[in-house]
């Protein structure tokens, strides 16, 4: 999963000063900007659930390693978190958290897709409630030349333009275009080693006005999957970590997500479809806001599809 940003403090703290004055005719986001907005996200969800799948998916997909040259794999996540920070608030802000996550790979290139619904569990953040994607279609420089695949450390280099866009009932609606390039690394044991370096360009908004952070930075984000055995378990531990640089009134912040899983389904002899695991999720300086850190650990439950 990934949680959603885009504003900065004074501005999110200004809005609620607004709600305060004007409670019998708020001039915040109305239900019909609401509305909007969530009709916006809803389109390009549907786009990315639509440019995920265009690859037909195989009866049991392949592990995802560069050298496969055609599946789909996907699934849902459950998780639920006690600990996370919201600007101007004291008090820790409960979440429940579900994912749906494809990655898929074809002749010419790959796709990474997942899209969170989150659900706050706090009056005191007016029980928000989100809805954040992020889509990385990928083009292979080693398939479209027609290379085979690499033995050595560089497996593959590619030109990848990442979408992050997302809604939040209390106004924040962050959008970020990352074009940039993928490098896939050869490391012993792991079933994939990556790192996408982008340029960052900030779009996002507040209640449909400018955050204050609308400009153009760096991402760089290694990501990286290592299956093994324990004492007969399927164990995996994988995740991601995002370094983005500093832009206008937003801060540099580290996002990352890495997860313990075990594969239970094999007790029933039907191996790699139920896991149980879990997740930290750490978010230094959080929506870009100095001194705002989320580190929280949640329980995970995954279903592969």
């Amino acid at each position: 999963m990934a949680c959603v940003g885009g504003a900065t403090f004074g501005e999110i703290r200004a809005a609620r000063t607004r709600w305060r004055k004007h409670e019998r005719g708020a001039e915040g986001a109305t239900v019909n900007d609401l509305l909007k907005r969530l009709r916006t996200t809803a389109v390009i969800v549907f786009l990315l659930f639509f440019g995920a799948s265009v690859v037909p998916a195989q009866e049991k997909p392949a592990a995802p390693t560069p050298e496969t040259q055609n599946f789909s794999s996907s699934n849902v996540q459950i998780l639920y978190g006690w600990t996370f920070k919201e600007p101007g608030l004291s008090q820790d802000v409960p979440k429940n958290i579900f994912t749906f996550e494809n990655t898929a790979a074809w002749s010419w290139g790959s796709s990474y897709l997942f899209v969170d619904i989150l659900r706050s569990w706090s009056a005191a953040d007016a029980n928000a409630k989100e809805v954040y994607g992020e889509w990385y279609p990928s083009v292979s420089l080693r398939k479209i030349s027609g290379r085979k695949p690499s033995t050595g450390f560089l497996r593959d280099v590619s030109a990848t333009l990442g979408l992050n866009s997302g809604v939040r009932s209390t106004g924040p609606a962050p959008f970020v275009v990352l074009p940039g390039a993928t490098f896939d690394l050869h490391v012993p044991g792991f079933s994939f080693v990556s790192v996408g370096t982008f340029a960052y360009i900030d779009r996002g908004r507040f209640e449909g006005q400018p955050t204050g952070c609308e400009a153009t930075t760096y991402q760089v984000t290694p990501s990286w999957s290592l299956p093994y055995k324990a004492g007969g378990a399927a164990i995996g531990f994988e995740g991601f970590v995002d370094f983005i640089g500093e832009h206008a009134d937003c801060k540099a912040m580290v996002i990352a997500q890495p997860k313990l899983t075990v594969d239970i389904s094999g007790l029933w002899h039907k191996p790699g479809k139920i896991l149980l695991g879990v997740e930290w999720d750490y978010w230094h300086n959080k929506y870009g806001i100095e001194g705002l850190h989320d580190s929280v650990w949640l329980p995970l439950f995954v279903w592969k599809i």
